[in-house]
């Protein structure tokens, strides 16, 4: 199939800060706009900023996500989560399973197959409001 392209808009985000202690800088408020995803592995999380930096975080992705806006964020796998900002097209190869991101900064990660039509949905949604 072919792929699909949602040209996502640079907005403004809204202002926020998740509320980190980071052994060697001590407590940090990070904004949450420069959050591009989240990937867990096992009990920790891997924070991916949109400068380059990377983060490996002792905290499960269940923990932050009280802490991110739900409009702007959105599970595509039990293990990523993505800001929806950064995402620059949907893939889909096969209909039977799930399909791929894109992100503006080159990376790209796996939607399941049970939530590629809710990450579409949001994606189609987040685009129309901006």
């Amino acid at each position: 199939m072919n792929s699909n392209l949602y040209p996502t808009p640079l907005v403004a985000m809204p202002a926020g800060a998740l509320k980190m202690y980071v052994r060697t800088s001590g407590h940090l408020d990070l904004p949450v706009s420069d959050l591009m995803f989240l990937q867990a592995t096992g009990n920790y999380s891997w924070l991916y900023w949109k400068d380059g930096q990377r983060m490996l975080m002792p905290r499960t992705l269940k923990y932050y996500v009280p802490q991110l806006p739900d409009n702007w964020f959105v599970r595509l796998h039990r293990n990523c989560i993505v800001n929806l900002h950064y995402i620059d097209r949907m893939e889909r190869a096969d209909p039977d399973k799930g399909g791929l991101v894109h992100l503006r900064s080159g990376a790209v990660l796996p939607v399941s197959r049970r939530r590629w039509f809710a990450v579409r949905r949001m994606l189609s949604k987040y685009a129309k409001s901006n």
